[in-house]
């Protein structure tokens, strides 16, 4: 393990439930005694307490109950701390497509609460909080096994036809979605079309459905929310745009 020069002295909790946000903070007390807690059960919340800088762990949930979109967040703080960011993210979320996004981010700490033992919960964090990396075995089997025998919509779907999906999945129309998007209502539309046969559905509601399932949106109290829709979409973008720059042809 290679200990970070700088030790925890400030860790943010986000969780929307106070009662285990304050256990999860006792956890890092216990490992980091000299640290200050603070608490946040929103995104907004966390990001105001993240962008004074002084955090140096964040220690969070991916739940839907948690208003805002955690991905969202985590993408942003990780790119003020490039090289230094110490997260822990406590889940018992099982969709591929959020794992996945959490491994893209380069998020070292992710801990199965639903599998692992609680004592680990000590060891997650004390290897986290020191700089170094701890994945919960079981979800890292969970994503190997998906790869192997499972074919996750991550791979079934091109990045375009995943960003698509992220908007019409809420039930937005084409010129609404088109907007959102900034392409055209037709080519919304033939994406749509290919992600009806892709996915073998015949209606609006039944893709609404499967986006519901897969992630690609949540339906909240506050409305909809797109959880890692800001990084697959940059992502899709800064292709499409090395693409169609020039010389980035066959030949270049």
């Amino acid at each position: 393990m290679n200990p970070l020069p700088n030790p925890i002295r400030h860790a943010l909790i986000l969780r929307e439930d106070r009662v285990y946000a304050g256990a999860l903070g006792a956890t890092v007390l216990r490992v980091f005694p000299q640290a200050q807690i603070s608490l946040a059960t929103t995104v907004e919340s966390a990001a105001k307490l993240l962008a004074t800088g002084s955090i140096d762990l964040l220690v969070t949930g991916l739940g839907q109950a948690i208003e805002g979109d955690v991905i969202e967040l985590l993408m942003w703080w990780v790119s003020q701390r490039p090289n230094a960011h110490r997260t822990l993210v406590v889940t018992t979320d099982r969709q591929y497509r959020m794992l996945d996004a959490l491994r893209r981010l380069g998020i070292t700490g992710v801990f199965d609460s639903s599998h692992d033992q609680p004592e680990r919960l000590t060891t997650a964090v004390e290897q986290v909080g020191s700089g170094a990396r701890y994945w919960s075995s079981s979800l890292l089997e969970f994503m190997l096994h998906e790869r192997k025998h499972s074919t996750p919509l991550s791979s079934l779907l091109t990045a375009g036809e995943q960003v698509v999906l992220s908007v019409v999945g809420d039930g937005s129309d084409d010129v609404a979605a088109a907007t959102q998007l900034g392409i055209s209502p037709a080519t919304v539309s033939t994406v749509r079309r290919d992600l009806h046969r892709k996915l073998g559905v015949q209606h609006r509601g039944e893709l609404i459905r499967v986006a519901a399932q897969q992630g690609f949106v949540q339906f909240t109290p506050k409305g909809v929310i797109r959880p890692g829709f800001a990084l697959f979409s940059a992502e899709y973008y800064a292709r499409r745009a090395r693409r169609s720059a020039p010389g980035s042809g066959p030949g270049s």
